[in-house]
C-alpha cells in the first residue's frame, strides 16, 4: 500500500510547525544564549524529529500520540496568543503570529493524520510476524511475548523515574535565590536528569531485546522440545519460585520456566518464560498432550537454580 499523500502533507506541516516555534523564539530573544538554554533548544528539537520519524515511518502509536497532542495543545496556542493579543489592547507581534501560524499547522496536520486512507496505511506498514506451526505440535514465540509484557512495564518505570527527576530539580530549584540565572545547579542538574534518563532508557530497551531474543521459539511437538528428542529427555517440569496464586480466576506461576532433565548430561536445563499466565496455560497443556507417559511432572514449585538451556 501507497503512503497517502494526506500523509506526506501532515508530515511537511509539522516540520514546518516546530521550525515556525524556534523562529518565534528567536524573534523574542534578547540575551545571549546560555548553555540550559542551548541544550533544552537541541534536547526538544531532537524529540520532536525524532518522533516525526516515527510518524514518518507509519508507526500507528507514534501517529495516534501525534495526533492527540496536536488537537490538544494547538488550539491552546492560539487561545493564548488571543488573549496576549487582547491583554496588549490589539497590539500583535511577529512571534505572536508565528506561533498562530504553527498552531495551525498542527492543526490542519492532526486532521490529515485522523484521515481513514492514513490509518489504513499506518496499519499495513505494521507487519505482525505470524510464526509458522510445526504439523505435529505446536511453537510458542516466547520472544514476542517477553517484548509485549517487558517494554509496557518498562515504560511506566521510565514515567517514574522522569517524575523523580523533575520532582528533585524543583526541590533544588526551591532551595535557590529567585535571581540565580540560568547557570545555577538546578539547571545543571536538569541537564545531568536528562542526560540520566536517555541513558537509562536506551540502555534498559537494549537489555530487554537481548533478554527476549535469547528466549527464542518453543516448540513442543510429537518428536520432542526444541532440539531435544523425548529420548533424550527423562524429565519435564514447569517450575516456578515463590507462591502461587489465583487472579481475575487464572492461577498465576511467578518466576516460571521450563526444565529439563537428560538422560546424557548430569545438569538439569532450564528457559526462562515471560510472566504470562496464559502462556503458561497453552505451554502446559501442549506439554501435557505430546509428552510420553510419565515424563512430564507438572507445576514444581523450585527451590534451586540450575543453568540455563541451549
Amino acid at each position: 500500500m501507497q503512503r497517502p499523500p494526506a500523509h506526506k502533507l501532515a508530515v511537511g506541516l509539522l516540520a514546518i510547525l516546530w521550525l515556525g516555534l524556534i523562529g518565534g523564539i528567536v524573534l523574542v530573544w534578547r540575551n545571549d544564549a546560555a548553555p540550559f538554554e542551548i541544550f533544552a533548544g537541541v534536547f526538544w528539537s531532537s524529540v520532536w524529529y525524532f518522533w516525526l520519524a516515527r510518524v514518518w515511518l507509519g508507526g500507528p502509536m507514534a501517529i495516534g500520540l501525534m495526533r492527540k497532542a496536536l488537537l490538544a495543545i494547538c488550539p491552546i496556542m492560539i487561545g493564548g496568543s488571543a488573549v496576549a493579543i487582547g491583554i496588549t489592547g490589539g497590539k500583535v507581534y511577529p512571534s505572536q503570529l508565528i506561533g498562530i501560524a504553527a498552531a495551525l499547522c498542527g492543526i490542519a496536520g492532526g486532521v490529515l493524520l485522523g484521515r481513514e486512507d492514513v490509518r489504513r496505511w499506518s496499519q499495513s506498514t505494521v507487519q505482525a510476524t505470524v510464526l509458522r506451526q510445526p504439523p505435529d505440535g505446536t511453537a510458542f514465540d516466547l520472544r514476542a511475548a517477553a517484548l509485549r509484557q517487558n517494554k509496557g512495564m518498562f515504560g511506566c518505570l521510565m514515567i517514574v523515574i522522569a517524575a523523580v527527576v523533575l520532582i528533585v530539580v524543583g526541590v533544588i530549584g526551591e532551595m535557590l535565590p529567585e535571581d540565580r540565572g540560568v547557570n545555577a545547579p538546578d539547571y545543571i542538574a536538569f541537564m545531568v536528569g536528562v542526560v540520566l534518563v536517555v541513558a537509562i532508557g536506551v540502555a534498559g530497551y537494549i537489555r530487554i531485546n537481548l533478554q527476549a531474543k535469547a528466549m527464542g521459539v518453543l516448540a513442543v511437538t510429537e518428536r520432542g522440545i526444541n532440539d531435544h528428542p523425548w529420548s533424550r529427555l527423562r524429565s519435564v517440569a514447569l517450575s516456578y519460585a515463590g507462591e502461587a496464586a489465583i487472579v481475575d480466576g487464572v492461577r498465576r506461576y511467578p518466576g516460571a520456566r521450563l526444565d529439563l532433565s537428560l538422560y546424557d548430561e548430569p545438569d538439569e536445563l532450564h528457559l526462562a518464560l515471560p510472566n504470562d499466565a496464559n502462556l503458561h496455560g497453552s505451554i502446559a497443556a501442549a506439554l501435557a498432550t505430546h509428552c510420553p507417559d510419565g515424563v512430564f511432572l507438572g507445576w514444581v514449585q523450585r527451590t534451586n537454580e540450575t543453568r540455563p538451556v541451549r
